[in-house]
């Protein structure tokens, strides 16, 4: 037998059959959704990667929400909060969400005037197919490589430590159901059970806040009074360096974020899904609305989760791992039955994300790969292709996170973390390059994309930047040294009239 990694000094409580009843219910909501998703016909590709404008902007706001949370952010804000007693990491919040509002108010129409399934096409049209393909590969690369298994893993493993729920079940039930929903109901499909877990989530939020109220004196106005009183709402840091959580730190993420945005196939291709400028934009903006109040949430439960347990020192477990604390208060604080519950809201964080990064795959393989190797394909096919590739992107996520729960699944997450920063940290900023600049040209954005990863190399290795940071130097790095190496390859960059609809200053009337 493979074994699994859990503290021993963690005594786990085990469910009861009334969790399971809730956890089966979950499940079987979303497949019945996968299956009367299903029933439509998907005849065409873009009708399986977009939902043939039957999406509403709503639904797709949610599910924009859904697709970038993740049971990581379930478990690990709460635990940031806790741990640190207070909230300088909360930077990360308005710089996402403002960085989301400057998406939807300032780039989605440039995107979307060219009617393209995925974003990729973008870099084709302004660059050539050499870029298209190269951050094809780079999404494909590190989303189901490695995105998506750590997605299923990290609340695996947090569950068996504190429930005893096997980590291989957990990691099968999310993997095996989204998929199967995924591959049956298309875009459509991932976007109602978005919708479903969404609302389960946040019924699991309230829940656990009734319940943490209940266990601190004075309740509600006690936690914020108490939180207040021992300055663990500190939300700024206003000094001026790079190692810590402060202001500048996020100043840089936020604009980071701006173009990371841009070049996130699952995130966009809900703006792409929508029939009018205006839905798309509500959709991104309101997401990153839904969001904000999502993360606020998780820290307002680290907080209050460190004033239970100092209120009750005795009911906390020693050797507890940093993002176990939420599940492990799930697991022993709450009554049978609504831990079920909450538990598959943890389920359903995660299997949101799994699903939008599958079904993105899918779209990237059929519209960035098969149609430029293939373009005679009949639709038939792409939608053939569609459905085998999000059955396999789903499968071997599945089997690669079970593979990760027999190592060490600690040092491997931080090996991941740098991982994504360096590898494919940078490449957002060729995003940036085409839909800002004239003069960037293809090779020119090629050595910029590579050159970010060695600046990237030695910021990790030799600076005390702060985590948050890496992606703003990777991205600056790679527009830096990607414009200056256009310059070298004039002959290759394209004329004002070939240029025409592909950048942003266009737009704005310059």
């Amino acid at each position: 037998m493979i074994p699994v990694p859990v503290l021993a000094a963690v005594h786990a409580r085990t469910l009861a059959w009334q969790d399971y009843i809730a956890i089966a219910l979950y499940f079987l909501f979303t497949l019945g959704i996968g299956w009367w998703c299903a029933r439509r016909r998907q005849t065409a590709a873009n009708d399986y990667f977009l939902g043939g404008g039957r999406v509403p902007w709503w639904a797709a706001a949610v599910s924009f929400f859904a697709t970038a949370t993740s049971g990581i952010s379930f478990m690990a804000l709460p635990a940031k909060s806790y741990f640190d007693k207070n909230w300088l990491a909360y930077g990360t919040v308005p710089s996402q969400t403002l960085a989301g509002f400057v998406v939807g108010f300032v780039f989605v129409a440039l995107l979307r005037r060219m009617s393209v399934a995925t974003i990729f096409s973008y870099l084709d049209r302004r660059f050539d197919q050499r870029v298209r393909v190269l951050g094809a590969v780079l999404a494909i690369l590190l989303k189901v490589v490695g995105r998506m298994s750590v997605i299923l893993l990290l609340p695996a493993l947090a569950l068996s430590t504190v429930t005893g729920l096997n980590v291989y079940v957990s990691i099968l039930l999310m993997g095996v159901v989204t998929t199967i929903y995924a591959v049956e109901g298309g875009f459509e499909a991932v976007i109602w059970t978005d919708f479903l877990q969404a609302i389960v989530v946040f019924g699991g939020i309230i829940v656990s806040l009734v319940y943490l109220a209940g266990g601190v004196d004075g309740g509600l106005p006690g936690i914020l009074k108490a939180g207040a009183a021992s300055g663990r709402f500190t939300m700024l840091d206003w000094s001026f360096n790079l190692a810590d959580g402060t202001v500048w730190v996020f100043t840089g993420m936020f604009f980071a974020t701006i173009f990371t945005y841009l070049g996130d196939q699952p995130l966009m291709q809900r703006m792409l899904a929508m029939s009018t400028d205006r839905e798309a934009t509500g959709t991104v903006v309101t997401g990153c609305i839904i969001g904000t109040v999502s993360a606020t949430l998780f820290f307002f439960i680290g907080t209050s989760l460190s004033l239970f347990y100092e209120a009750n020192p005795g009911r906390l477990a020693e050797g507890l791992p940093n993002d176990a604390i939420f599940p492990f208060f799930i697991a022993n604080e709450l009554p049978h039955g609504v831990v079920g519950l909450i538990i598959a809201a943890l389920f359903a964080v995660s299997m949101g994300a799994l699903s939008g990064i599958i079904n993105s795959a899918a779209a990237i393989v059929v519209s960035d790969f098969q149609m430029l190797l293939r373009p005679a394909s009949t639709e038939r096919q792409r939608v053939r292709v569609a459905r085998l590739t999000t059955f396999l992107c789903g499968m071997f996520a599945t089997v690669f996170a079970m593979w990760l729960a027999a190592q060490d699944a600690k040092s491997l997450w931080d090996v991941f973390i740098k991982l994504v920063a360096l590898v494919g940290g940078g490449f957002p900023g060729v995003f940036a390059l085409g839909m800002l600049t004239r003069r960037a040209n293809a090779p020119g954005v090629i050595i910029g994309a590579v050159a970010s990863i060695v600046v990237t190399w030695w910021i990790q290795n030799y600076t005390a930047a702060n985590v948050f940071v890496h992606s703003f130097f990777a991205i600056t790095s790679c527009m830096v040294i990607g414009y200056l190496a256009s310059l070298f390859f004039s002959g290759a960059t394209k004329t004002r009239e070939e240029l025409r609809g592909l950048i942003l200053w266009e737009k704005l009337g310059r």
